[in-house]
């Protein structure tokens, strides 16, 4: 008979050519190509335990064919979130059970089944958020700054056609204006900017002015038309009123002197006294009431007057402002249009030849208004409209002479009150007033009788120099502290009320998202807010794209390069789409990750237990604090990583991988990582099935990749990631090499065994709970078979004193152990003829049944 380590050394020299062997036969052939065909087909767990096939053979990949029959079991197994600790699948000891939960996607992970976001992608989206603002942000300021630079030093354009040709510059003088930058005339808006508002033949007058003129001429005629006709019948009846306050105000005079007669002539004065006193007050409100009545008639007439000089006459009124009602409402539709002409015509000074002028085409003081304007039409407010409202504040500074120069402008009086933390709707202009022209000096002025319980008010009044008339020198509102201290503190707080609305919103957003089960909910009244703000987190403008085109987007399939989405040719809709999980019905359905639920829940409990491996006591608690942290970042990573590139670009998310398998990261460099994650783990000759160490085909068949390195999304739903699938179908082949090798001789079958297990293996008890393992041990060590009777604490012992289990994680050292075991083997069973059968199993077909797997069993009730 053939030794043990001979036998041993010959499978394990080439393991690809006996593997290859194995995966070579006619069973094994046939088998693997059943479950690879029909396992995507499977959609829940109880349609995988009803196919014998499938699930016998996912069994015995993993070493469980004695545990085929107990599908009610297997079930409770397969449905474990191997998040929780507590999870069916986690409580058992052996880890058996724990991988083929995480090579299936039948568990729930991290708590989240079907949902339109999972939390991974909910905080991505939050992320994209804050960067496309930021992108937005850093455009507008470089926009901002190159428009500025352009329209405000002479020589930088010198025509019309060099503003209108630019498209930088042509949208930025659009949007300020509210022009839409994708449908306009250009030879219009040439011919306005070139034209001269007070030349009547000119091309704007021509084109627009004499409409406008005509559509607002109507709109005059016809509010005087009706205030002509109001003044009509409110002249008679403030006649009326002062007649009949004259008659009100003889009858008090008279009722007041017959009183004042009879208290003269001895009557009661505790009487009298109060009636005459009573009569006087209301002689003296009709006195006054007559006195406004006369004065609001003096002008209604005068108004009357001139209205009637000018106008058709008063019998006409009806049918002129039915003419004048036809002509406003043909207009009305194009007046904002042809205003907008009229403010491109009077703000700019271009030659008619579309030359710049001498002085520019526009002035400095008209160029921040537009610039104003520009800002006024976005969304929120900026990093560079906050710069921009510094600079106008300033620049306002210098020729100021009245505190209405600042509260009379909206954009500077937004920026006081924010800079002196006091943008409150309490807050309106007249405080503001108030608190600018106190004298800190006087105890009853407004910032000092309020300044107590509203310091920010003393705040402010010491940092302007306004008379308590409003007035100040030109250029002395504010001295060089003052200034600073002012733009400190705006540029500090520019942003608060709208990151504090932020928040709201991301809370909104949370509590929100929670409500959505389908599509059409999403997409409803309801959401509207959520839905806007997931648009806007990828730069959409909920505005202008249609609720259809984000359904359609949405349903989409991101696997198939020919659906609607990728129609659309604009990555915001892919991205949109890659942060929601809605089926093509648009039913809410699971996220589909790089990796499983429970394969990223290995990942992170493997890491945990490789870098605090063989320590004790305050060491261990330490590095597992530590390794607990690192964890979380992988899978947090896996929550936002969407592609194999991003993969390989986080090479802390790589290196917490492969140390979760037990490979040193140092040495693997970051070209190998890209030849092994861009190989196929389905073809045999692929870079990462050829290399000697099988843990990176193992890693890379746990990831999801499609051709293009992107997520597979067509395995949504599925029972299994494609990687999943193969890393099984290797895993069969490897348990039928041992199940084989161990028909012939047990000890081969412990030995093989043993080399796959032995990097799994963290302390004594991993060793004790596998009896597999504890029979290579025993026998490695010529130790008798009854040390299984001891004490388990004593077996631990023992098992550390012969075994330094740090040597487990060296290639070499294990090497040298199996080969010792072949040889002990031997020895042993050439005195003693128990098979070691009957520890790996009464079929030969697994490594047997553990205890608290039998006692799981006893729990269940088989149906």
């Amino acid at each position: 008979m053939v030794s043990t380590y001979l036998t041993f050394d010959l499978v394990n020299r080439d393991m690809q050519k006996s593997l290859k062997n194995i995966a070579g036969q006619t069973t094994v052939i046939n088998d693997t190509k059943y479950y690879q065909d029909n396992i995507g087909k499977v959609k829940t767990v109880d349609e995988f335990l009803g196919n014998y096939r499938l699930y016998s053979y996912a069994m015995q990949a993993h070493g469980l064919d004695d545990m085929i029959y107990a599908k009610a079991f297997m079930k409770q197994v397969l449905e474990s979130d191997l998040s929780d600790d507590n999870s069916f699948a986690n409580r058992l000891t052996d880890d058996r059970y724990k991988d083929i939960a995480a090579a299936f996607n039948f568990g729930v992970s991290n708590g989240e089944g079907a949902a339109p976001q999972s939390n991974g992608q909910m905080d991505e989206l939050f992320d994209t958020y804050d960067q496309t603002i930021a992108a937005q942000n850093d455009t507008l300021e470089e926009d901002t700054r190159y428009f500025k630079v352009m329209l405000g030093g002479t020589g930088n354009i010198t025509n019309v056609d060099q503003l209108l040709a630019n498209p930088r510059l042509r949208d930025y003088l659009f949007t300020a204006y509210g022009i839409d930058t994708k449908y306009y005339n250009y030879n219009a808006i040439r011919g306005v900017l070139t034209s001269d508002p007070a030349d009547p033949t000119s091309f704007y007058n021509t084109a627009y002015g004499n409409n406008l003129d005509q559509y607002n001429a109507a709109k005059t005629e016809d509010t005087e038309l009706a205030e002509r006709l109001n003044l009509s019948t409110g002249i008679p009846t403030l006649q009326d009123s002062i007649a009949l306050g004259q008659q009100r105000k003889t009858d008090l005079e008279t009722q007041i002197a017959t009183k004042q007669d009879e208290l003269n002539n001895g009557g009661d004065p505790a009487v009298i006294q109060p009636l005459i006193d009573a009569m006087q007050v209301e002689l003296t409100k009709t006195v006054e009431a007559i006195q406004t009545d006369q004065t609001t008639l003096t002008t209604s007439q005068t108004r009357y007057t001139e209205l009637d000089g000018r106008l058709v006459p008063i019998a006409q009124t009806d049918s002129r402002r039915a003419e004048l009602a036809t002509i406003i409402s043909a207009g009305a539709s194009d007046a904002p249009y042809l205003a907008l002409m009229k403010s491109l015509a009077e703000d700019f000074s271009f030659n008619a030849d579309g030359s710049v002028p001498a002085g520019g085409a526009v002035t400095p003081e008209k160029l921040l208004e537009i610039v104003g304007g520009f800002f006024n039409k976005q969304t929120q407010i900026t990093h560079a409209e906050a710069l921009f409202n510094q600079e106008l504040f300033e620049q306002e500074l210098k020729t100021a002479t009245n505190v209405t120069d600042f509260i009379n402008d909206p954009r500077l009086l937004k920026y006081i009150k924010v800079a002196f933390n006091l943008d409150k709707v309490t807050v309106v202009k007249s405080t503001i007033e108030q608190i600018l022209t106190s004298d800190l000096s006087d105890p009853d002025s407004y910032a000092n009788r309020f300044g107590a319980t509203n310091p920010e008010y003393l705040d402010l009044a010491k940092a302007f120099n306004f008379n308590t008339d409003g007035t100040v020198a030109a250029g002395q509102a504010q001295d060089e502290l003052q200034t600073s201290t002012t733009r400190s503190d705006y540029m500090s707080r520019w942003d608060d009320k709208q990151e504090a609305e932020l928040d709201k919103t991301i809370k909104f957003y949370k509590l929100d998202l929670s409500a959505v089960k389908t599509l059409d909910d999403f997409l409803s009244k309801d959401a509207e807010k959520s839905y806007n703000f997931a648009l806007q987190a990828v730069g959409l403008d909920p505005a202008t794209v249609s609720k259809l085109t984000i359904k359609s987007a949405l349903k989409s399939d991101l696997s198939d390069p020919n659906s609607y989405i990728y129609k659309l040719k604009d990555e915001r809709f892919v991205s949109l789409a890659k942060l929601f999980n809605f089926d093509p019905k648009g039913a809410v359905t699971r996220q589909v990750l790089l990796q499983s639920n429970a394969a990223i829940t290995n990942v992170a409990k493997d890491y945990i237990l490789r870098k605090s491996r063989f320590m004790e006591g305050d060491e261990l608690k330490a590095a597992r604090a530590k390794a607990q942290t690192e964890a979380k970042y992988y899978t947090d990573a896996m929550q936002r990583i969407g592609s194999r590139d991003e993969l390989l670009a986080d090479r802390k998310t790589l290196d917490i991988l492969l140390i979760s398998k037990g490979i040193d990261p140092s040495k693997v460099t970051n070209d190998f990582l890209k030849k092994a994650f861009n190989s196929d783990p389905a073809d045999p000759k692929s870079f990462v099935n050829t290399q000697t160490d099988k843990r990176f085909a193992q890693i890379v068949g746990t990831f999801n990749f499609d051709s293009k390195g992107e997520i597979d999304r067509s395995s949504a739903g599925e029972a299994q990631n494609g990687g999943e699938v193969v890393a099984t179908q290797d895993l069969y082949v490897r348990q039928m090499l041992e199940t084989q090798q161990g028909e012939e001789n047990p000890g081969v079958r412990l030995a093989l065994y043993f080399e796959r297990m032995s990097d799994s293996i963290t302390d004594p008890y991993v060793i004790l709970g596998d009896e597999a393992l504890m029979e290579f041990f025993r026998v490695t060590f010529s130790l008798p078979g009854e040390i299984g009777n001891m004490d388990v604490d004593r077996q631990a012992k023992i098992v550390k004193n012969k075994l330094n289990l740090e040597d487990l994680s060296d290639p070499e050292k294990v090497k040298k152990l199996v080969q010792r075991f072949t040889i002990m083997y031997d020895l042993e069973n050439s005195q003693n003829t128990a098979s070691a059968v009957s520890i790996l199993s009464s079929d030969g077909s697994s490594v047997g049944i553990s205890s608290d797997t039998l006692w799981a069993l006893s729990q269940i009730r088989m149906s």
